[in-house]
C-alpha cells in the first residue's frame, strides 16, 4: 500500500502537494495553541489569580469536576439542550423555508411576521418562555431552537427562491405534479443553501443554551460558568468556557460530517 501511495504522488504532484499541506495546517495548529498556552502560563502567573487564572489552574479545576462528576452533569444537561433545539429549530426552519420559497404569494404575507419576530433579540423572549413553560429543560430548548430558526430559514428561503425556474417549467412540462417538482428541483437546488443555514445555526445553538441557562437554571454549563464567577473563581470560568469551546468544535464537526456526507450523496 505504501509503495502505491508513493508511485500515486510522482504520478501526481498535486497530491503530494495537498498531503504536505494538510500536514504543514495540522503541525501549525499544534505548533500555535502550544505557543499561546506556554504565554498565557508565563503571563497568567504575574496576574491576579481572581480576575484571571493560568492554564494549569483550569486544568486542574477541570480535573476535579471530572473526578466527581460536576462536569459530565452539567455537559449532559447543555448537550442535550443544545441537540434538541437544534433538532427543533432545523426541522421548523427547512419546513418553513421551503413552503415560503416556494410560494411567493404566502411569503409576502407573512414575511412582515417573521421579520419583526426576528428583529427581537431573542433573549428577550426568556422571561416569557419561564412563564409559558416553567423552570425545567423546555424553556432553554425553545430559546435554542428559536435561535436556530431564523438562520437555517432564511437560509433556506432564499435558496428555494433562487432555484432556476427553468427546471421547474420543464418538469412541469414532462407531467410532474407539485410534490414531484419539490423534491426533485426545489429541495436539491435549495440544498447548498440549507447546508450553510445548518453550519451557521451552530453557534447560535451554544448561545442559546447558554443564555438560557444563564437566565435560570441549576444545571449545564452555562450555570456553571455563572456559578464560578458568584464565587470569584476564575479557573472555574474559563474551564467551563473551555468546555464550551470543546462542545462547539466536536458540533461544528458533526454537523459538517453530516452535510458532507450529504452533499456526496446528491451530487
Amino acid at each position: 500500500m505504501a509503495r502505491s501511495e508513493t508511485m500515486e504522488d510522482i504520478a501526481d504532484p498535486a497530491i503530494a502537494a495537498a498531503r504536505r499541506e494538510r500536514l504543514i495546517v495540522f503541525w501549525g495548529r499544534i505548533g500555535v495553541t502550544l505557543g499561546l498556552v506556554i504565554a498565557w502560563q508565563a503571563s497568567g502567573t504575574h496576574i491576579d489569580q481572581l480576575i484571571f487564572s493560568t492554564p494549569l489552574e483550569i486544568a486542574r479545576r477541570l480535573g476535579e469536576w471530572m473526578s466527581d462528576g460536576t462536569l459530565w452533569l452539567n455537559l449532559l444537561v447543555t448537550a442535550e439542550e443544545i441537540v434538541l433545539g437544534y433538532t427543533l429549530g432545523v426541522a421548523a426552519g427547512v419546513g418553513l423555508g421551503l413552503l415560503l420559497g416556494s410560494f411567493p404569494l404566502i411569503a409576502r404575507i407573512f414575511d412582515p411576521i417573521l421579520m419583526a419576530v426576528y428583529g427581537v433579540p431573542k433573549i428577550a423572549f426568556g422571561p416569557l418562555f419561564i412563564v409559558w413553560f416553567g423552570i425545567n429543560l423546555t424553556p432553554k430548548v425553545v430559546i435554542t431552537a428559536l435561535m436556530v430558526f431564523f438562520f437555517v430559514f432564511l437560509s433556506t428561503y432564499e435558496g428555494a427562491r433562487n432555484v432556476n425556474r427553468d427546471l421547474i417549467r420543464v418538469v412541469k412540462l414532462m407531467g410532474a405534479n407539485r410534490w414531484q417538482e419539490r423534491t426533485l428541483v426545489v429541495i436539491p437546488g435549495a440544498l447548498p443553501a440549507i447546508m450553510l443555514g445548518l453550519k451557521l445555526a451552530i453557534p447560535e445553538a451554544l448561545v442559546g443554551a447558554i443564555v438560557g441557562e444563564l437566565i435560570v437554571s441549576s444545571r449545564g454549563v452555562g450555570y456553571l460558568v455563572q456559578f464560578s464567577a458568584s464565587q470569584l473563581d476564575s479557573a472555574g470560568v474559563f474551564a467551563g468556557l473551555f468546555v464550551l469551546m470543546v462542545l462547539a468544535l466536536l458540533f461544528n464537526s458533526a454537523v459538517n460530517y453530516a452535510t458532507g456526507r450529504t452533499g456526496r450523496t446528491h451530487a
